[in-house]
């Protein structure tokens, strides 16, 4: 087998090639979550910026993130269980064809997500590079930033996995000095604390951002726990997003808080120089960004998007790979990277994406029960169990659309209500079996006589 295929394919992956241990598994979403875009969630939210005091967003923030611990168990099985990625899970439960649909809306956002993160990226070494040297050139730091997370994942997961891993403690390190440091010399005012603030919608709205920022890898995690040890059962899945993601992301979370509260600075990289005692160390901080950027590109920007373009266009990993950083030079993160812009984006995004976890779980463990045929998953013909009406599962459709309308009325709530939304819509409608009838239907129609002419 060529290094090209070898890389990463979208093929099944067998217990007996699964490469990661727990104790990569565990630091890996580590260094993928604890990311810059985590601290502007928070920033966002507390007063005067948002709408909720500093124990409401702690509240929230806590919920939230054990939300996502449970869909990123849940959704995790039939990666960890059959070793299908992503882009191919989506067929049992849209269509052979229609799979197209829920892995196009995960890799938009993914791309938009890697712009921002190389923006960020390339924001950090300027700031360096000025603060130090007295030169800099944001534009051209942005694409070099681009071009060296597309070479940190050129051999697929097994690079991805090694950089993540060792950055992770790195990255923990920096981080947790960054937050001494506030702590040491910023002072906390008392309005975030004493302001009434609200447990009511703008409360639920917050859990939902916080959901929302990561309900994309949430739905992509397959892509992942496809590579797991199983050596311990689903007690390595339970624990690794446990431990993996719950603490991390919490974690960074309440680091944003606490530069929100302190500095009132919404750009976290102007936030991190701010508060520094002086520019080496600040430079230093900033390595955390610079690191936390990277390591979260590869899981949850770079990983998706090239799975769907191997899987839709038919092309190789390391092509799938340029073109996703190609499209994501062309996003523009720096116009989406604002208080408003940035949470329209989470919202309306996972609008979308929390309908598809809520039909993918419905299909998985209600309608097969955990029991999917994975060589009908990758018979790309109409012979396919999969193939339902003409390639499309209308079941899957249909239960998407209805999640997205119920969550677009009400944006600050998103995922929350599409979610669940879906999810019933999908095993209701699966169990009277829309796809059959609409079959049946179509193929009555064709085949009656027309009359009268």
């Amino acid at each position: 087998m060529s290094e090209e295929s070898t890389a990463e394919d979208l093929s099944p992956t067998s217990f007996d090639d699964r490469t990661m241990e727990l104790s990569q598994y565990i630091p890996l979403w580590w260094a993928a979550v604890i990311v810059v875009q985590s601290m502007a969630v928070a920033f966002f939210a507390i007063y005067p910026q948002g709408e909720l005091n500093l124990l409401q967003v702690i509240v929230a923030s806590l919920i939230g993130t054990l939300i996502l611990g449970l869909l990123f168990f849940l959704n995790g099985f039939p990666g960890f269980e059959e070793g299908v990625p992503f882009a191919v899970q989506t067929r049992s439960a849209f269509g052979i064809r229609g799979a197209i649909i829920p892995n196009y809306l995960r890799a938009i956002p993914a791309i938009i997500y890697l712009g921002i993160g190389n923006w960020i990226g390339a924001l950090a070494i300027n700031t360096i590079t000025t603060t130090l040297l007295g030169f800099g050139d944001l534009r051209i730091y942005f694409v070099l930033f681009g071009v060296l997370n597309l070479l940190l994942a050129w051999y697929g997961i097994d690079s991805i996995k090694w950089f993540d891993s060792l950055s992770a403690i790195v990255i923990i390190v920096l981080l947790a000095y960054t937050g001494y440091v506030v702590l040491t010399t910023q002072q906390i005012p008392t309005e975030p604390i004493t302001y009434a603030g609200s447990w009511g919608l703008p409360f639920v709205g917050f859990i939902a951002a916080v959901g929302g920022q990561l309900i994309t890898a949430a739905l992509n995690i397959s892509d992942i726990t496809r590579h797991l040890n199983t050596d311990r059962g689903s007690l390595n899945l339970a624990a690794g997003n446990l431990l993996g993601l719950v603490p991390a992301y919490l974690f960074m979370l309440l680091i944003g808080l606490l530069f929100s509260v302190t500095t009132g600075i919404t750009n976290p990289v102007r936030a991190i120089m701010a508060v520094a005692p002086n520019p080496a160390l600040g430079a230093a901080m900033l390595l955390f960004a610079i690191l936390a950027q990277i390591s979260t590109n590869l899981v949850n920007n770079l990983l998706p998007p090239t799975h769907v373009f191997q899987d839709s266009l038919g092309v190789t990993w390391k092509r799938g790979l340029i073109i996703t950083t190609v499209l994501s030079f062309l996003c523009f993160p720096w116009l989406l990277f604002t208080s408003a812009f940035f949470s329209t984006f989470i919202q309306i995004y996972s609008a979308f994406l929390g309908p598809i976890v809520g039909v993918l779980l419905a299909d998985y463990w209600v309608t097969r029960q955990r029991d999917t045929d994975i060589d009908s998953l990758y018979n790309r013909s109409s012979d396919s169990k999969f193939w339902f009406v003409r390639g499309f599962s209308v079941t899957g459709m249909v239960s998407m659309l209805i999640g997205v309308g119920v969550s677009l009325p009400i944006l600050d709530l998103s995922w929350v209500i599409g979610l669940p939304t879906a999810f019933v819509a999908y095993a209701v409608l699966a169990r009277v079996d829309l796809n059959r009838y609409v079959v049946e239907s179509t193929s009555t129609q064709s085949t009656r006589s027309p009359e009268g002419d």
